[in-house]
Order: structure tokens, then C-alpha cells, then sequence
């Protein structure tokens, strides 16, 4: 990390206090939360002070990594709590003393710099739509992902900023993709700021002084991942929920809405469905699965109910609820400290896939949001019919998206998600009940006999080769005498030849199905 611009006393403690960057406008005082002001030379306590929610991220002031060949440093984080969730935005300085953001929501993590180009047509934010408004910059169509009128009542800092902090926030910004570049206009300033950068993965920044697993124990009193349990102060049920991943929980028994940012449950809005354990969930909320030797927790679960594709288009773009409705699905949330999250979904058919959110976007073909060279399955839509326990964003009963399903591969699928402020792509791979059932540890009765490719399983490879050897031996007789008569052999050849291609096809479906 370099060394300090200027050092001077915090006026409130008295504790030494650094700014690393010229550009610092806000300073938060490490030993007491003050925070300060840069103001004529020197600074000033704003007579407020900014404690972060201990969210248990990895990173801290004094990280650093190397972003496209060039060492970084963080120098400060502004922590931003909204009706929608909570994310970090952490200000990094390179050793040219140049600046840039590394955000982190869920477990999505984006590097951005402001932009060495332009925008030279800046469009208006009140005309945005995500995943239907486009841009053009460097020669490249960005598509909006995501678009957002925020109020932040709860933003919290730490180290420098090179912006005030005010009591409340109040700010317009547009998140755009294209493929794996990212850019952001920030609607704050006029005209807006523009920012252009990257996802990215952690392990791939090179990090280094990141807080271990005893920092967090000592500043938080419990690790991340670990299970804390409450009774819900709406009904008296029990709830259970991972500490250090969200702020949001939704009570099994009766479906409100609970904040779990202070250690403990507080309710943030009442909902007295008493029957919401009727929505019977295959897996159940804390169960844990075994997957690549690392235990995963199942911390969420949603239903949604399948809508009309133009039903749902005219509820998410114009307002409406929905209509007409369809199958159900099960959208299954696991979460493990370490690899982060993944989805299991289960059809209303009982079929079964893992989707992952996808950091970089497929190639999107011309001005359609439709990826290249994939032929479409079809359009639907997704209500929420009930959620219970833990996610990285707020869910609400009635929310409705627009789903566009692709065929990727021999039986994979691409699915665009959209509503009037989120767009994303995920990638969705069929696996076997009997995969779920051993990542599960569970029994046969449970879980429904499908994949998700719709096929009902298949018969054990075993039984394919027995199978496949005693159509020979019981054929060998007739193929000899096929052989001594070769004007007889055409109509009974063919037919045994489909019958055992039949049997090797069954048979190498069998091994993929294993």
C-alpha cells in the first residue's frame, strides 16, 4: 500500500488518521467511526458516524491484487443498504495513483475505471429499460443489466472516499453488458460519470492481505456460514438462517419479511399466511448437500407459478399480475462459505438442473437480445408464489419476470431473465434425481424420477450389456443361416441391426445418465 498523502489527528478522538488518494473527500476515523470532512486543508467531523454491518467479506482496507497487469490497493468502502438488498463498493488506488471500484453484491464481483472515452450519445435514465435499451460505445452494443433509482437511507464507510456521504443518498445508475466488458453510468453528476471494466472472480485478482478466517471471528464474534436461529417476531416459529450472508429473511411459517442485519431478527413487514407451510418443498430449508467435497446449506427456497408469455411481458413492462397461470417450479438456493452460491432448480414434472448467473454474457446477435447461433425454445413467464428463508436480494410474494430459453448444446439451456430493472443470463444443465439424491444423502421415495431433460431415467448400463448379450446369442443361429441364404437376409439384417443400435444407444445414455 502507498504511502499516506497527508496524516493528521481525527477531531474527535484524537486517533491518527491517513488519506492515501489527493482526491479524498470523505475519511472515516478507524478507532471511533467518525466521520469526516476534507474541508479548506483539513477536515472536519460531520458530527455523524458510519459503523459498517459486519458482512463478512473477505476483502478489507489494505487488500490488495493486480487488475490487467496493474497493482491495486483498497483505500475505502462505501456499504450501501436499499429496499433491494446491500453491496459494497470498494475504492482501490494503483500504484500510478490512478483510482477505480471493485463492487461486490452477492457473489458477483465487477472491476470498474472511469472511462478513457466518452459516451458520445448519453441516453435519458428515465427511458431505461434493462435487457430492452441499448447503447453503442467504442463500437460495441451494450445491453442495460441492470437499472436502478436508489435511495440509500443506509450507507456506511470506511478508509477514504473521493465523495461526501450524506445522510441519505439519493442516485440513478445504469449497469450495462456486453460479454465480459461492463459499464456504468453514474447519473449522479451532469453529465453522467462513465466507468467501464469487468467481472471478475476474486481468486483471479491475485489478492493478498485479506482477512482470515480469525479477523472475522474476532471482529464478529462468529464465522461466516455459520447457522444462528430465532424465533420469527411475527408468528413464534423457529427461523434459521447463515450468518454474514444477508440482510434479508423470509420466515418459513408465515412468510414476513425479516431483517437479520444486527445478529438478530426484526420485522420489516408482517405477513400473516398462516398455511405457508402447505407450499411443501421437496428439499427442506438447512438441509445440506455434499457437492465436489465441499457441504453446501440449502438457505432459500422459492415457488413460482408459470405464466403466459404475454401476460408476463405486459405485467413486468406495463403493470398487471400476471394472468393466466401454468406448472410451478422450485428455484432451491445453496449457499457454501468458500465456492459461494448455486441454484437447483426442480420443474413441476420433477425434473431437475443447477443454473449459474452468468458474469459474462453470450455473444447477443445485432440489436435483439438474443444470443448468437442458439435456436430459441420459448418465451414464459415466473410470479413468486412463496419464499422462505435466505437471499442475496429482497423477494417479494407477486414478483413477476420474463423468462427466454435457449438450447445450448445437446440438452443444455440459456435463459435470459428480465424485469423493468434487472436483466441477466443464466446457464442451466440437467442432472439426474439420483445425483440430488447422493449430494442429499436422502432416500428413493422423495425425490420424482426425472431429469431435466424430460426423459424418465434409464435402465442401469449393466442391464443394457446383459441385455445386449443375450440378443446375440439367442440371433446367432438365424444370422448363420442369413449367411447360407443372402436372398433372405435383407428385411430380418436391418431389423436386428435397429434392434441392437437400439440397445448400444440405451446403453451410452445409460453411462452419461451415471
Amino acid at each position: 500500500m502507498s504511502e499516506p498523502f497527508f496524516k493528521t489527528d481525527c477531531p474527535s478522538c484524537g486517533a491518527p488518521v491517513h488519506a492515501h488518494s489527493a482526491t479524498a473527500v470523505t475519511l472515516v476515523c478507524g478507532f471511533c467511526h467518525s466521520l469526516l470532512v476534507c474541508q479548506g486543508g483539513g477536515i472536519i467531523d460531520s458530527g455523524r458516524d458510519s459503523a459498517l454491518l459486519e458482512d463478512f467479506s473477505p476483502l478489507q482496507i489494505g487488500t490488495s491484487g493486480t487488475f490487467a497487469n496493474r497493482p491495486f490497493a483498497i483505500i475505502g468502502r462505501l456499504q450501501a443498504k436499499y429496499d433491494a438488498g446491500m453491496w459494497n463498493e470498494w475504492y482501490v488506488q494503483f500504484e500510478d495513483g490512478a483510482n477505480g471500484w471493485l463492487s461486490e453484491s452477492g457473489d458477483q464481483y465487477v472491476f470498474t475505471l472511469p472511462a478513457a472515452e466518452p459516451l458520445q450519445e448519453i441516453p435519458e435514465f428515465s427511458s431505461l429499460v434493462a435487457g430492452r435499451s441499448s447503447l453503442i460505445y467504442r463500437n460495441k452494443r451494450f445491453w442495460a443489466a441492470d437499472v436502478r433509482d436508489v435511495v440509500l437511507e443506509q450507507a456506511a464507510a470506511q478508509g477514504e472516499l473521493p465523495f461526501a456521504v450524506p445522510p441519505q443518498m439519493k442516485n440513478q445508475v445504469a449497469d450495462w453488458r456486453c460479454e465480459q466488458i461492463f459499464l456504468t453510468l453514474d447519473y449522479a453528476s451532469s453529465p453522467p460519470e462513465v466507468f467501464v471494466g469487468q467481472g471478475v472472480k476474486l481468486a483471479d485478482l491475485q489478492l493478498g492481505n485479506t482477512r482470515s478466517s480469525e479477523q472475522v471471528a474476532d471482529s464478529a464474534g462468529r464465522l461466516k456460514g455459520t447457522r444462528q436461529a430465532e424465533s420469527c417476531p411475527n408468528c413464534g416459529s423457529p427461523v434459521q438462517w447463515i450468518t454474514g450472508l444477508t440482510p434479508s429473511i423470509l420466515c418459513p411459517s408465515c412468510g414476513s419479511s425479516l431483517d437479520a442485519a444486527e445478529g438478530k431478527l426484526e420485522l420489516l413487514e408482517a405477513n400473516n399466511r398462516r398455511n405457508a407451510q402447505a407450499y411443501s418443498f421437496t428439499l427442506n430449508l438447512g438441509a445440506e448437500a455434499t457437492i465436489e467435497n465441499r457441504t453446501y446449506t440449502l438457505i432459500g427456497a422459492v415457488r413460482r407459478e408459470e405464466l403466459e408469455p404475454e401476460a408476463a411481458f405486459q405485467a413486468v413492462y406495463h403493470g398487471g399480475n400476471g394472468g393466466v397461470v401454468g406448472d410451478p417450479w422450485t428455484e432451491y438456493l445453496l449457499f457454501e462459505p468458500q465456492a459461494g452460491f448455486m441454484w437447483l432448480v426442480e420443474s413441476g414434472d420433477g425434473e431437475w438442473s443447477v443454473s449459474e448467473t452468468l458474469n459474462v454474457w453470450p455473444r447477443l446477435q445485432g440489436d435483439l437480445f438474443q444470443p448468437q447461433g442458439l435456436r430459441k425454445l420459448y418465451d414464459y413467464g415466473g410470479r413468486v408464489v412463496f419464499a422462505a428463508g435466505a437471499f442475496y436480494w429482497h423477494i417479494r410474494q407477486g414478483d413477476v419476470d420474463f423468462y427466454s430459453d435457449y438450447r445450448q448444446n445437446s440438452n443444455g439451456k440459456l435463459c435470459a431473465e428480465c424485469n423493468r430493472h434487472e436483466a441477466s443470463w443464466s446457464q442451466s444443465t440437467p442432472i439426474s434425481y439420483r445425483q440430488v439424491r447422493r449430494w442429499f444423502g436422502i432416500g428413493d421415495g422423495k425425490i420424482p424420477q426425472h431429469s431435466a431433460d424430460r426423459d424418465a431415467d434409464l435402465p442401469p448400463t449393466w442391464l443394457v450389456a446383459l441385455l445386449s448379450i443375450i440378443f446375440i446369442i439367442i440371433n446367432l443361429p438365424a444370422w448363420a443361416a442369413m449367411f447360407l441364404s443372402p436372398e433372405d437376409m435383407s428385411l430380418p439384417g436391418v431389423a436386428s441391426f435397429l434392434v441392437f443400435y437400439f440397445l448400444i444407444r440405451r446403453g451410452r445414455l445409460s453411462d452419461d445418465e451415471e
